[in-house]
């Protein structure tokens, strides 16, 4: 896993998230979706495990599932599990809250 500082504190970080809370985070090629949800931060690959279809464009659910808006495959936002078992899973991120700052943790 490699390490990111993305913000200096969690102001900044909820300062970056606006009202939408959601923001796309580019590490190069690479594409996260940072989220807060019910209190919580994730992050997660924006591309769909499916066909590849942004998931910053759909909606989360009171079940904690990012929903693609393409063909409404709902994605666990703590595991990445796809909910009826129909594509691979969702890679997910971890957020680590530092003296340092916010970073994130991208898997491979």
């Amino acid at each position: 896993m490699k390490w990111y500082r993305l913000f200096e504190n969690q102001a900044r970080l909820d300062s970056a998230l606006g009202s939408d809370a959601r923001k796309i985070v580019r590490l190069g090629e690479r594409r996260i979706c940072l989220v807060k949800h019910e209190g919580r931060y994730h992050a997660f690959d924006n591309l769909c495990p499916h066909n590849l279809h942004s998931l910053f464009e759909g909606n989360i659910n009171y079940l904690g599932e990012v929903i693609c808006p393409l063909h409404s495959y709902r994605y666990n936002l703590k595991d990445g599990l796809e909910c009826e078992g129909r594509s691979g899973s969702l890679t997910i991120h971890q957020i680590e809250f530092r003296e340092e700052g916010i970073f994130l943790g991208v898997n491979d």
